[in-house]
């Protein structure tokens, strides 16, 4: 029986699935003639891992997990710990909440008994993270993945690890922010190597990760990383995955052939073999390319069958992108009346998941406070301790007096606290006050200083030095430029036009100079000593070619910047040929539903804090650019400033 538990193991470890159940239904019939209890426990055990992983059978898998506690009389037992822990991850699988959340707080009221950095205090706190994303409250599972990840780094286990960081990364993905997801999950990445399945999906991941920021060349290296070792593995399942994943790069390259076909294709091997998550996926993949043609009929057909899914497997973050997408496909066809029921059952959905999101913080500092009174207690006891070894040691007149001396200490003791609470809330408060403002100052820099990493890396692999070495120098440039400026609240304008050059020509070469930069400046500007915000219209330029010449197939693009002195007011005028404002939005809701962004906000509130006005609304100016057929030729911005 110890020889088939070792090699059921083992096989568990290699994701070698083939024989288990019959080994651990052979194992149980052994412990069943001998009748040792413990054993029964573990084959049982053993039985729901192979129907869970091998067979797909969550209800089955129950069933059995549920027949192993009763053999352990310890609670603390592994397999009466990891059974349960089984139990609530199946449950969670199959949408049942309530059963779920039961066995959830069964494991937390375990992991509260155990000492921070036990592994397997470590090891639960990551499937209950799992659990709470998985019903879309985020910030409870973020806090349940940094304590996996710090006690995982701090045990040394880098495959557990690696885990936690791919999880972290889904949960960025699923939160909107494909930035974060990319660096955690190329971080867990290579703790992983060894382990094929997580390998695998992380890499597809990061390929999905890398679509969604409309970086297709890297897409295609991680896809493919993940292929090659599915295919080594003989993973067909995760082979019908990639496919779709697949599928979504070529429809972002408007390959809508190729990408209709590996779509449709997926549907129906994913709906063979039960994968109902991904198949969800798959069909709202297929309603944003039928979209993408003008197919708004087929894509609310997809997208409704993709919510059936979603709400039979209650998959709330799915649940949510459907209902925006028929909202948003009803608009198109002009049913303004069934849009308008979407968009409210959307905005419902969203309100509970944040209902629930508040529940988990309210949860939290339950936790914490109940964490802090054990604290105390244990503090308690520890005085207590030694209040009895100074009776033991010393007479009453003497023990009167240092009980006298200790209360005397402990009072004095809690004013210095109290003290040092107040003074440390007050410098809290500064510090959040000033990291604010920085954040303010840097909004760019953090997307912007990816992506330029990201083209240095793709110029490396495809071996052109010399333009990762030119680039290199430019983004060297840039940086140090930016931190020079950031110390100050104005910078002369033609150092600020350097700067933006810069930066032009960086992205210049990120999109293989298909768009030329050209600048007007006045020269009264030039030669005068004339100062603006650094980078102030730095976030309209980057609209203008990430949203508006970057989309376009047009040859001759063109982006212009005119800066001219109007009385006692500078005016910026930011002008590109692109494909303009409205099809630059559509792209956005079929490519990049779930991204937000804040830039354009934020410079507004810059620019009325600089002409000393309570908004920007009367400062700044949008034109929509027409040809002679009354076609989207481009937009112009223009911005007005105090000269100083």
């Amino acid at each position: 029986m110890r020889f088939l538990v070792k090699a059921i193991n083992d096989s568990l470890d290699e994701d070698q699935l083939t024989y288990v159940l019959d080994w651990a239904r052979q194992g149980l019939q052994m412990a069943q003639r001998n009748n040792v209890d413990t054993m029964k426990g573990i084959f049982n055990f053993f039985i729901g891992k192979a129907f869970t992983y091998k067979y797909g059978k969550p209800d089955s898998a129950i069933a059995y997990y549920k027949k192993v506690p009763p053999y352990f009389p310890d609670r603390n037992r592994k397999y009466n710990v990891f059974s349960i822990r089984e139990i609530m991850e199946r449950y969670s699988e199959m949408g049942n909440k309530d059963s779920s959340f039961a066995y959830l707080d069964t494991l937390k009221a375990f992991i509260d008994t155990m000492p921070e950095s036990s592994p397997k205090r470590v090891s639960l706190s990551q499937n209950i993270a799992s659990v709470y994303e998985y019903f879309g409250m985020f910030k409870t599972a973020i806090s349940y993945y940094q304590l996996a990840i710090n006690g995982n780094r701090k045990n040394g286990n880098f495959r557990g690890l690696g885990l936690a960081l791919a999880n972290m990364a889904e949960l960025y993905d699923e939160s909107g922010d494909d930035v974060k997801a990319i660096q955690y999950a190329k971080e867990g990445l290579q703790y992983l190597a060894d382990v094929n399945m997580p390998y695998m999906q992380t890499a597809s991941n990061i390929a999905t990760y890398y679509t969604n920021l409309g970086q297709f060349d890297s897409a295609f290296i991680y896809h493919k990383i993940a292929v090659e070792r599915a295919i080594k593995t003989n993973d067909t399942r995760q082979q019908v995955v990639l496919n779709s994943v697949l599928g979504d790069i070529y429809s972002g390259q408007k390959k809508y052939e190729l990408a209709g076909s590996l779509l449709k294709k997926n549907i129906a091997a994913l709906t063979e073999n039960g994968d109902r998550w991904n198949l969800t996926k798959t069909y709202y993949s297929l309603a944003n390319l039928d979209s993408s043609l003008h197919n708004y009929s087929g894509a609310k057909e997809n997208l409704l069958k993709g919510l059936q899914i979603a709400k039979e497997d209650k998959q709330e973050v799915l649940i949510t992108v459907g209902l925006q997408g028929l909202a948003n496909i009803y608009e198109k066809l002009n049913d303004y009346k069934t849009a308008f029921y979407y968009q409210g059952r959307f905005i419902q959905q969203k309100d509970s998941m944040t209902n629930e999101k508040t529940k988990m913080e309210m949860a939290d500092l339950e936790i914490s406070y109940q964490t802090l009174q054990k604290e105390q207690q244990i503090s308690l006891l520890k005085k207590d301790n030694d209040i009895k070894t100074l009776q033991l040691q010393n007479s009453r007149r003497s023990l009167f007096f240092y009980l006298a001396g200790f209360l005397m200490l402990l009072t004095i003791f809690g004013i210095i606290f109290y003290q040092r609470i107040q003074k440390n809330k007050i410098k809290s408060e500064k510090i959040k006050a000033e990291l604010q403002t920085q954040v303010l100052r840097s909004q760019m820099n953090p997307h912007f200083i990816f992506n330029s990493l990201n083209s240095i890396e793709n110029f490396i692999m495809q071996n052109d030095r010399r333009q990762a070495s030119d680039y290199l120098n430019k983004f060297s440039k840039l940086i140090r430029s930016i931190l020079e400026s950031s110390r100050n609240d104005v910078v002369p304008l033609a150092k600020d036009m350097e700067v933006l050059k810069l930066y032009v020509e960086l992205e210049q070469l990120r999109f293989n100079n298909k768009f030329s930069y050209h600048t007007h400046i006045d020269p009264q500007l030039l030669q005068g000593d004339y100062r603006v915000p650094s980078l102030l219209i730095q976030p309209y330029l980057e609209n203008a070619i990430v949203h508006g010449v970057a989309h376009s197939n047009h040859e001759d693009l063109q982006l212009t910047v005119t800066a001219a002195l109007e009385g006692e007011k500078i005016k910026y005028t930011i002008q590109d040929n692109g494909v303009g404002r409205k099809q630059s939005t559509e792209y956005n809701l079929q490519n990049k539903p779930k991204h937000k962004s804040v830039g354009l906000q934020i410079t507004e509130d810059r620019i009325a804090h600089f002409n000393k006005t309570e908004q920007a609304a009367g400062a700044i100016c949008f034109t929509d650019l027409t040809d002679e057929n009354n076609e989207p030729a481009g937009t112009k911005v223009e911005i007005n400033i105090k000269a100083m």
